[in-house]
């Protein structure tokens, strides 16, 4: 099961390509958290705090215990 499709409607993804003009939000993001490698993850939680910044793959179920474990606190 692909992330988008197991958390649609709870999680927002945001996917940013290098190669192309990005808006300034986006743009903001590259300069906060991206550190030169590809590919880089980076999962927010609901106040924006990075709780994993990494470059390099990630398998599918890193992620989404990532994921699980965020949507199980209480919102800030």
């Amino acid at each position: 099961m692909s992330l988008y499709e197991k958390y649609k409607g709870k999680v927002q993804f945001v996917i940013i390509d290098l190669d192309k003009q990005r808006p300034a939000e986006q743009q903001q993001l590259v300069r906060q958290y991206f550190k030169g490698y590809i590919p880089h993850v980076v999962v927010l939680d609901g106040s924006g705090k990075a709780v994993y910044n990494n470059a390099g793959e990630v398998s599918e179920s890193g992620i989404s215990g990532i994921l699980d474990r965020l949507l199980q606190q209480p919102s800030p």
